[in-house]
């Protein structure tokens, strides 16, 4: 059983939703808890949800071969008949076009669209360079940046520094996720940016993406003076040094360096606890 839920990368699923409820609450000045769950909110979540898990199982389905030789242990998904999958796919695709008819014909043309874009990516997009990065940042970025469409008195300022940060560090995982399947993408005749432009060129790409991020995030930060008084001020600045900057620093460095597949791997690890750690940066608003 577990094997299964692994499909749908429950961790990640865990974010997108964690993400999208610490938005609605603490970056809305009129929101409450019952404001939020008396609301479609929950269509929201269900409906994001629900096109990353068509994503996941679709980009699994496509990636059985390739993921033999890029992972130790590869998606359980082989085990499963193609109808099964098919049954999956098509109730993700229910699920989540039910949501944004109900939220609406912005969120029904953004779900409809990010199901259609996931299918190119995990049928072709994915093995051409930057192109799959991308496609995969910018859907990032609007998981978050939609909120503004669900609310108006969400914070706009907040909201974009939130769906950039998402946005970039997203890009700069796949990039980092791309160098550490070299070599099962490029039997299979893929053409991801490590593969065409080699690794280490790949590796200063993320390298200058992180510096910028780095400075985007600290001019973000001075500007969020105006947010908080006194002591929280303070507070909020250590707690974003500590567990966001210095993490990110310390990514930069190390992907210059990075050569092999375990260097990759905790690389990308390092990317996933620092947009945990920038999505509770949200619960200081």
């Amino acid at each position: 059983m577990s094997s299964y839920f692994k499909i749908y990368r429950p961790l990640n699923l865990f974010f997108i939703g964690l993400s999208q409820i610490l938005c609605a609450y603490f970056l809305d000045r009129y929101a409450s808890f019952n404001s939020i769950f008396e609301s479609s909110f929950f269509w929201l979540i269900l409906g994001t949800v629900s096109c990353a898990s068509f994503g996941y199982w679709i980009n699994d389905y496509y990636d059985q071969k390739r993921d033999i030789i890029n992972k130790k242990k590869p998606s359980q998904i082989k085990f499963y008949s193609r109808l099964t999958i098919n049954i999956h796919l098509t109730l993700f695709v229910i699920l989540a076009l039910t949501s944004g008819y109900l939220l609406g014909i912005w969120f029904l043309s953004l779900f409809l669209f990010t199901l259609f874009l996931l299918y190119l990516y995990s049928w072709r997009l994915k093995d051409l360079p930057i192109i799959g990065n991308l496609i995969i940042s910018m859907l990032s970025f609007y998981s978050i940046y939609c909120m503004t469409i669900f609310s108006s008195s969400i914070d706009g300022f907040l909201i974009v520094h939130f769906s950039v940060f998402s946005g970039l560090i997203t890009f700069c995982r796949e990039m980092i996720k791309d160098a550490e399947d070299f070599e099962g993408d490029r039997e299979f005749g893929s053409r991801t940016f490590p593969i065409v432009f080699g690794r280490k060129k790949a590796n200063n790409l993320v390298y200058l993406l992180l510096l910028f991020l780095i400075s985007l995030l600290i001019f973000s930060y001075y500007y969020q003076t105006q947010y908080f008084q006194g002591t929280h001020k303070y507070i909020f600045y250590a707690y974003c040094f500590v567990f966001i900057v210095i993490p990110l620093y310390k990514a930069a460095i190390d992907i210059r360096y990075a050569i092999n597949q375990s260097d990759y791997k905790s690389l990308s690890l390092l990317m996933k606890y620092v947009i945990f750690t920038g999505i509770l940066s949200i619960l200081f608003f």
